[in-house]
């Protein structure tokens, strides 16, 4: 393993515990005491995934997510005693990827991190370039969405969740399935988070189209992305 992880982490206990087993577990560490030294060792070195608190020195974690998402889509995950539920929406909300509350168990933060990199390093064989469901258009090149031609701001979570609902358009999805193919295989159980993320996403799609509806919930089974059987594909 030739990736790094950037710890943001104020206490130095819990950083220096986190910095021995990601280097342990063969992964290289990256450790930042407050939000501004974060930033700039991410513009430095790159990271290829941040696992980041929201207490923090100068600089908050909320403050931090925002620039990192101003230009980066990389793996973020959140790790903090802020365990309210505004407090998850938000951290969603503004991109994270996953949201974790100590105290916490230390090999479920690392299966998580393992997660998250698997997911990003792992590239689509043989989709189409663009995915289209009435007015919506979702560009997998360039990672972009459009909706009555406005371009829509979604996190990495919620983009791979609405391609997700587009590949299987008119078809219920349930809990499990989608957990399974957007989170990874240790989610199964998370409804909670795919409902945040769900709600996350219909809001800033009813925000383009007030009045319509693409994604409709069967109560205590799923989801299904409205409107025809299968979504357009074009490779142009």
């Amino acid at each position: 393993m030739n990736e790094s992880i950037l710890i943001v982490e104020d206490e130095p206990e819990f950083a220096a515990l986190l910095e021995r087993w990601i280097t342990q577990t063969g992964y290289t560490p990256i450790l930042a005491r407050t939000g501004n030294e974060a930033l700039r060792y991410f513009y430095e070195q790159h990271p290829d995934l941040v696992v980041l608190d929201v207490s923090l020195p100068g600089l908050d974690g909320w403050q931090v997510i925002e620039r990192i998402r101003e230009f980066s889509r990389v793996p973020i995950i959140m790790a903090t005693a802020r365990g309210a539920e505004t407090d998850k929406i938000r951290g969603l909300k503004l991109g994270a990827d996953d949201y974790i509350t100590k105290p916490l168990s230390l090999p479920e933060l690392m299966a998580r991190i393992e997660a998250a990199l698997r997911r990003a390093a792992t590239a689509p064989a043989e989709r189409p370039r663009r995915l289209q469901q009435r007015d919506l258009v979702v560009d997998l090149d360039e990672h972009h969405v459009y909706l009555r031609n406005v371009e829509l701001h979604l996190t990495p979570t919620e983009f791979r969740l609405l391609v997700y609902l587009l590949e299987h358009a008119g078809q219920l999805v349930t809990h499990r399935q989608v957990l399974g193919s957007v989170w990874g295989g240790g989610y199964g159980a998370d409804v909670h988070l795919l409902r945040m993320t769900i709600r996350n996403l219909r809001h800033k799609l009813d925000a383009a189209t007030p009045g319509e509806s693409y994604i409709a919930t069967e109560y205590g089974l799923g989801y299904r992305l409205t409107g025809s059987s299968s979504p357009t594909r074009s490779s142009s």
